[in-house]
């Protein structure tokens, strides 16, 4: 989450972070693991388009830099 929220994550890494909440919900002795993977899971579900869009557009912009 920490590389989505500073523009460095990768597209491979959306699925990488819906796999881990996966592994955590369900699988915890703590009802609190659940709710740690939710708000997750939910931000991957509803905007996911928007997820890759912005990861796109970033790499897009790093690669208009390097090139200039």
């Amino acid at each position: 989450m920490e590389r989505m929220k500073v523009g460095n994550a990768k597209l491979e890494e959306i699925d990488m972070l819906q796999e881990v909440t996966k592994q955590i919900e369900g699988y915890t002795i703590c009802a609190l693991g659940d709710a740690a993977a939710w708000p997750v899971q939910g931000l991957i579900r509803h905007f996911r388009p928007e997820l890759e869009r912005r990861i796109r557009e970033r790499a897009e912009r790093e690669l208009m830099q390097v090139a200039s």
